[in-house]
């Protein structure tokens, strides 16, 4: 969502490594694949290699899903063998746009991810998102925050607080909400 911090030491044995990247940072592109030095995932509101946390949120997120065990310190996450691809498309105020966010879901399935977890949600529906999320749902497992505001996934909810509206991308139906 907001990045990952590569180096936090319950994270950084498990970050992904993009092994086409061969080189290192040289601001070379060398897998093709349009992103410079994309060795550790790309941050897609800044267009950097630098994927650094700026909220702490997508950090919380990462750790929640794979921080390494049995080191003693911090937690261990559900899965601690788990790697993590970083990609940012949220700005450090944790806002964003779908444009930035379907860059993000075309880099994660264009990548090999096996699960996409989307700690994030919208009110607006958009087709785009929606043809984005089914082309990576034919290669992963999607997961997206659902709950937020006390707000549903589908359009009947007694306590909506905002009408009969829904939370996307988790009120796809091929979306784990």
């Amino acid at each position: 969502d907001t990045g990952v911090d590569t180096e936090h030491p319950d994270l950084k044995a498990n970050i992904w490594t993009n092994e086409s990247e061969k080189r290192g940072k040289d601001k070379v592109d060398d897998d093709n694949n349009g992103f410079k030095d994309d060795i550790h995932g790309w941050d897609f509101v800044n267009q950097t290699a630098n994927v650094r946390d700026n909220n702490g949120h997508g950090t919380h997120c990462a750790g929640i899903a794979a921080a390494i065990g049995k080191n003693g310190i911090g937690i261990t996450g559900a899965n601690p063998e788990a790697l993590i691809m970083p990609i940012a498309v949220l700005q450090s105020d944790g806002r964003g746009d779908v444009a930035t966010i379907i860059k993000g879901i075309d880099y994660a399935t264009a990548n090999g991810a096996d699960v996409l977890s989307m700690s994030f949600g919208g009110y607006q529906y958009s087709i785009a998102e929606e043809q984005a999320l089914a082309k990576a749902y034919a290669k992963m497992v999607l997961v997206a925050a659902a709950g937020n505001d006390h707000v549903s996934i589908s359009d009947v909810n007694p306590c909506n607080a905002h009408g009969s509206g829904r939370m996307f991308p988790a009120a796809f139906t091929f979306v784990l909400g």
